[in-house]
């Protein structure tokens, strides 16, 4: 009996702490927390209504990591085919330029450090919102990565014009070609029509 409930509340945590959907090319595990109001959060696969995504999504961290710089990355793996790898997303929005808030929010009872754009750096991709065809299910990953030291990210002419698409963007390309490593990752669930 005491097996089966350490194997269920491991199985419970695993649910909780999968940051990117299943078989999603790159994955990580690391939490970030993504909300569109302070009374809930928009993460681990929940169900997000496109009227409530219009707007870009305040991100957030467990802690505060002053000093380091990010960059995020919004795809929607399921562009190209539902249930897709990731291979062939679709990018919602590439911003770089935030900073760890030293002062923490509460957002659904948790408390976390949002992440701020402070210097007004301008989106290399402005924010989309969800789209999927009505009745349809897509998943919008958001990637967080560390960008400390960087002047502004810029893209290279290599990267740019091998990956630097909205249609059919290659994430896993991406990272590779910039040299980037993803820190942080989170999903949610949009259906067309809602």
């Amino acid at each position: 009996m005491k097996a089966g409930s350490i194997s269920l509340i491991l199985a419970l945590v695993g649910v909780v702490s999968a940051m990117t959907p299943p078989g999603l090319i790159p994955s990580n595990t690391e939490n970030m927390t993504v909300f569109f109001n302070t009374s809930s959060l928009a993460t681990n696969g929940i169900a997000i209504a496109q009227s409530g995504a219009k707007s870009t999504p305040t991100l957030a961290l467990d802690k505060s990591l002053t000093g380091t710089t990010f960059m995020v990355l919004m795809v929607d793996p399921d562009a190209g085919n539902v249930g897709g790898n990731g291979s062939s997303a679709f990018l919602h929005w590439m911003q770089d330029g935030f900073t760890s808030s030293s002062k923490s929010v509460t957002v659904g009872n948790k408390t976390v450090f949002a992440l701020e754009n402070t210097a007004n750096v301008v989106p290399i991709a402005a924010y989309l919102p969800p789209g999927p065809p009505t009745g349809q299910t897509h998943r919008y990953t958001q990637y967080l990565v560390d960008t400390t030291g960087v002047k502004g990210f810029t893209v290279s002419s290599s990267v740019a014009n091998s990956t630097m698409t909205r249609v059919a963007f290659n994430m896993q390309d991406f990272v590779k070609q910039a040299n980037l490593t993803i820190i942080s990752a989170n999903f949610w669930k949009t259906t067309g029509g809602t």
